[in-house]
């Protein structure tokens, strides 16, 4: 295994960890905030995009890693950002038909839940019909301006670090009106402002490894990519030809194991509450995991991608594609 590889897998097992102590991958905590029944994944969150924006924003400034705010994505129907919209419609939908998104339903196989494996196996179903016909539903943005000022301090003539500020601030004005009239906390290892916070740290281990901010619905991606890829190669060596195509990149797919293995180890070496459990159809199972990763792959990220690391660093495009999440999902 390559030191790369390693890095992704020891990233993504931080990060795993950091997602199993707070709590927010249980399908209950999931569908009752998309209900607006209990807040413990709104606090997280918050922290989470909070921290991960300090996070990020130290370590560019450091010169220790460099990221990119995230572009829009368009699928040319009505605005430069309507596959955000429509992505982050489907994502949050799939979310409340399953209780779990991209990334959390990687630590609900590795903790016992037992809709996980069906929500990722129709999430790998996503992946694969994504590969295949949803990449060319995306088109190029012709908005100069919205490919030119991507950030909102961008759009509104300010400095970075002063829109990191009221960014801040504004994250904190959220959790302290949520915790005032939601003040309980949900079945967790630790309260939801640490778990955040410890998510946030996980985003700093992410860039200081890889270089790369949190993201994980790549990965579903990449294997529809090596899906599509070995049927091809299959047929070109049934025919008597040589495979010229190379293999697809897993480069992504090294986190996303490496998130299973790290809320693995922490639930086998920690007495973790039991979540609630809540039982899932299995037809709503598999439609909704194929859903809310086709939706985000449309978008162009994920609940971490757009949520933690995209809105961290003020990006326009995930603003929209997590406000279209929630309302989706409400």
């Amino acid at each position: 295994m390559s030191t790369t590889t390693l890095k992704s897998v020891a990233s993504g097992a931080i990060f795993g960890a950091a997602v199993t102590a707070a709590g927010v991958y249980a399908p209950s905590v999931i569908i009752a905030q998309m209900k607006l029944q209990d807040f413990h994944m709104m606090k997280a969150f918050v922290a989470a995009s909070a921290s991960s924006a300090i996070a990020i924003f130290l370590i560019n400034h450091l010169s220790l890693a460099q990221t990119k705010p995230r572009q829009p994505n368009t699928v040319g129907l009505f605005s430069s950002y309507d596959g955000n919209i429509i992505g982050g419609l489907l994502l949050g939908m799939g979310m409340t038909l399953t209780g779990a998104c991209p990334g959390t339903v990687l630590p609900q196989v590795a903790t016992g839940i037992k809709s996980g494996p069906l929500v990722l196996l129709g999430g790998l179903l996503g992946g694969v019909l994504y590969s295949k016909f949803g990449k060319g539903l995306q088109a190029k943005v012709q908005d100069k301006a919205a490919l030119e000022k991507l950030t909102v301090h961008q759009k509104c003539g300010l400095g970075e670090a002063e829109a990191i500020l009221v960014y801040e601030a504004f994250c904190a004005a959220i959790f302290g009106t949520v915790a005032y009239f939601a003040p309980g906390e949900g079945r967790a290892l630790i309260p939801g402002a640490a778990g955040g916070v410890l998510i946030g740290a996980s985003q700093a281990a992410s860039l200081l490894l890889t270089g790369n901010t949190l993201g994980i619905s790549g990965a579903y991606e990449q294997i529809g990519d090596l899906f599509w890829w070995s049927l091809d190669s299959l047929s070109t060596k049934a025919q008597g030809r040589e495979v010229k195509n190379l293999r697809p990149s897993l480069r992504a797919t090294g986190f996303a194991l490496g998130t299973v293995l790290g809320s693995w180890v922490l639930s086998r070496n920690v007495d973790i509450p039991n979540p609630v459990e809540i039982r899932v159809a299995t037809i709503r199972t598999l439609v909704g995991g194929t859903v809310l990763v086709f939706g985000s792959r449309l978008a162009g990220g994920c609940t971490s991608g757009h949520g933690i690391s995209g809105m961290s660093q003020l990006s326009i495009a995930s603003f929209i594609s997590v406000a279209a999440m929630f309302a989706g999902g409400m």
